[in-house]
């Protein structure tokens, strides 16, 4: 099996450069390869090509893939925003009615790969792809890193954290944020940044070492946003990986064409998410 992350250039800010970034993580929570991609139609030729003659793929994409509303937000961004998780604003109008996500939901129909609202855990042999939220998963290793206070609530934990802003502000604040993102992927259980295919050349099309870069402000934005893409698909890649295998907690939100969110989430966040879900009559698992 093969586990792919993809930080999808989705934002209307992302229309100048529009480079995507793919990391690949095997059952072992090892990166075995990442790359760059500048349309949905590379994208699925390298995901075509990292699956080929495996025993299916399982990919998670850092982007809105159903986008049913016109304006506002999707029901399933309120009630991240309710639980103190980062959630994206996204609404068909911002994009002149055509998400990019569903883009590439049709480019990878093409080579076989199916949108889905559940991943199956164990199984092999599918060829599927799931709505992540990176920000909101980062927020989550950070609490499980022990980060948010000493209550035992972890919504008021959750509450007593920033958001991460991999993507907002100075380039020194950037750097600092992208540096700390790198330290709590380092420490994710399961999870191995360094293997022996990787370097730490930037400029690379493909296979960088993200744990070897050196992250500073005297970086352009432009080299922090390509650090910050391997970051959020590492962030996508762990979280499906991490529901595939079954261990340490997730949680799927919402439903299908409504919109729907993999998570990871321990037991007593998943506890916490499943009260706000039947409050809102928004489906779980």
């Amino acid at each position: 099996m093969r586990f792919v992350g993809c930080s999808l250039a989705w934002r209307p800010s992302d229309a100048k450069d529009g480079t995507s970034c793919l990391v690949v993580l095997d059952e072992r929570g090892s990166i075995i390869a990442n790359s760059f991609a500048a349309s949905v139609g590379e994208i699925a030729g390298a995901v075509g090509g990292y699956a080929a003659d495996r025993r299916g793929v399982i990919m998670g994409v850092d982007a809105p893939l159903a986008v049913p509303n016109e304006r506002g937000t999707r029901k399933i961004e309120r009630l991240l925003s309710k639980l103190a998780l980062p959630a994206y604003s996204a609404n068909r109008n911002m994009f002149g009615g055509e998400p990019p996500g569903e883009a590439l939901l049709a480019a990878l129909r093409g080579i076989g790969v199916e949108y889905t609202d559940y991943p199956l855990r164990r199984q092999r042999r599918q060829s599927i792809v799931v709505e992540v939220d990176s920000a909101a998963a980062l927020k989550v290793l950070s609490l499980e890193r022990g980060q948010g206070g000493s209550d035992s609530d972890p919504e008021q934990r959750l509450r007593g954290m920033e958001d991460p802003k991999l993507r907002k502000g100075n380039k020194e604040g950037r750097a600092a944020a992208i540096k700390g993102a790198v330290d709590i992927l380092w420490n994710t259980p399961g999870l191995r940044l360094r293997t022996g295919n990787l370097a730490a050349d930037l400029s690379a099309s493909e296979n960088v070492d993200v744990s070897r870069v050196e992250v500073a402000s005297t970086l352009s934005h432009a080299d922090l946003d390509r650090v910050c893409s391997l970051v959020e698909g590492t962030l996508a890649a762990y979280t499906v990986l991490r529901h595939w295998k079954g261990r340490d907690g997730s949680a799927v939100v919402g439903i299908g064409d409504a919109g729907s969110v993999l998570l990871p989430a321990g037991e007593s966040l998943h506890a916490r998410i499943a009260e706000e879900c039947r409050a809102s009559g928004i489906p779980y698992v």
